[in-house]
């Protein structure tokens, strides 16, 4: 139980600092996906152990039904990352290769994917702050020294709330991370979105590309690059997730 009590402390600073910091860095994102799995992976281990399982299975079952219905919220949630983040990085690319070939049509496509794609991981922020509100707190002041099976409960409400409030500050911290786009490859007349976006005409030469490469092309490849290590993170989560549910939901109905 001390190494999940530690993970939710982490786990929490981590929360606390992403969200009074306006960096958008991706090791920020990458660790915060990171240490709600180690979260996970701990409780698991947990709610295997047969004294834990007996706890959770002595409990009332309005808290075992409130922590499976919040399990299965940050399951469907984390389903739902996972596919933003994929339209995350398709939309990178197809907004790089716009810029290069100096394609308006195509870019103004890719912006309109990225915009819906922003108000999806917005959608599920909200969500998750849904959870963190209806989760009651642990009642660790108030409860006896000796009532083992209450704190096995109340650690498993307190790793799905701060789950929820660490998912919060992942997906906002995603949106963050290309909120500036738009404004830097708006078309406009006279292809002056290439000029906005950093790309110059090259000479032409034979063989040679009709547009040269920018830093914010560069940059876009970085958020192709960063996304796709967040869906590798937002997988393990998602089956981190689905775990805990059957676990909870074995000691729940057990055979």
């Amino acid at each position: 139980m001390a190494r999940l009590d530690g993970g939710i402390r982490a786990l929490r600073s981590w929360s606390a600092a992403a969200a009074s910091s306006s960096g958008v860095d991706g090791d920020g994102r990458c660790s915060g996906v990171a240490l709600v799995e180690d979260v996970l992976a701990v409780l698991g281990e947990l709610l295997e152990l047969p004294q834990a399982a007996a706890a959770v299975h002595r409990g009332a079952a309005a808290d075992c039904e409130r922590a499976l219905d919040g399990f299965l919220v940050l399951a469907d949630a984390y389903g739902t990352f996972e596919s933003a983040l994929l339209a995350l990085k398709q939309g990178a690319a197809e907004l790089r290769a716009g810029a290069r070939r100096g394609d308006g049509a195509m870019v103004t496509a890719a912006l309109r994917a990225h915009r819906r794609t922003e108000r999806e991981l917005c959608r599920l922020a909200a969500a998750m702050r849904h959870v963190v509100r209806r989760t009651p707190a642990a009642a660790s002041a108030t409860r006896p020294a000796n009532d083992t099976d209450r704190e096995v409960i109340d650690i498993v409400a307190e790793a799905a709330a701060v789950t929820a409030a660490a998912s919060v500050a992942i997906f906002l911290r995603c949106v963050a991370l290309s909120r500036d786009l738009p404004a830097m490859v708006q078309t406009v007349s006279s292809n002056k979105w290439l000029a906005r976006l950093g790309v110059t005409r090259a000479a032409k030469k034979a063989g040679s590309p009709e547009k040269a490469p920018a830093p914010a092309l560069e940059r876009l490849e970085e958020l192709e690059e960063c996304t796709g290590e967040m869906e590798s993170g937002s997988e393990k989560v998602f089956r981190r997730l689905l775990q805990t549910r059957v676990l909870l939901l074995n000691i729940h109905n057990p055979l």
